[in-house]
């Protein structure tokens, strides 16, 4: 009889180690990657974060927030303000909160110095709620640095003002990302609220939704969201 040789062949020895490097390596286990999250401002770092909404909006839909049911349409299937706004596009967003309704409207201006520095076409998102107190917010081009060209400005309802930024790090990463991997509501120069668009869907965290500030970050924070489908993280 024939016998077998004891000797493994090179190549199925190379392929055990392989698997066996594959499952420990230095003697640990394998490491997960680990989330991508917005890094937050310590005023906001402690608040319960809710998430809401799906991964793409397309041009129509509803989702809840909360106890609250939000109903959206949108002038095209995808909509990012790092994005060129699209053609013939001027209302990109109407969306109801309740008996709250917004309507925004969206427009190009002149490309100005920063923008041809940042090889960017940012556009202006205005937004009017009729409930009264009427409410505005409007959004467009920011400050340049590091190259990155941020997205600012305001939301105000009565005599209440909420300040708007986009934010670009990562937690524990100091390079900042191109677009926005969320935006910051600041009330008299604190962060009072965050959306964070790392994830696949966006998270929220916010004061009480019934208080007048709640209220204007919660408004503020759906427009953000929904022309945000450009989100670094995705």
């Amino acid at each position: 009889m024939r016998h077998l040789s004891p000797l493994i062949p090179a190549s199925a020895l190379l392929i055990l180690l392989l698997a066996g490097c594959a499952s420990v390596r230095d003697g640990r286990p394998p490491v997960e990657r680990r989330e991508q999250r917005m890094a937050q401002a310590s005023s906001v770092a402690g608040v319960a974060e809710e998430s809401f909404g799906k991964p793409a909006w397309g041009a129509k839909g509803e989702f809840a927030l909360g106890s609250q049911r939000v109903r959206y349409e949108r002038g095209a299937d995808r909509l990012a303000l790092f994005e060129p706004l699209p053609a013939a596009v001027r209302t990109p967003l109407r969306f109801n909160v309740g008996d709250s309704a917004a309507v925004c409207e969206g427009w190009t201006p002149e490309q100005s110095a920063n923008a041809r520095q940042s090889s960017s076409k940012p556009w202006v998102l205005s937004c009017r709620w009729g409930s009264a107190p009427a409410a505005m917010l409007q959004i467009g081009e920011g400050q340049l640095r590091q190259g990155k060209l941020s997205r600012e400005g305001a939301y105000r309802r009565g005599e209440l003002t909420l300040g708007l930024r986009s934010a670009h790090l990562h937690e524990g990463n100091a390079q900042p990302q191109t677009v926005a991997v969320g935006y910051e509501m600041l009330h008299q120069g604190t962060v009072v609220g965050s959306l964070d668009l790392s994830g696949p869907v966006p998270r929220l965290r916010r004061p009480d939704p019934a208080t007048p500030v709640g209220r204007a970050v919660t408004e503020a924070a759906l427009a953000l969201a929904l022309v945000s489908d450009a989100a670094a993280g995705r």
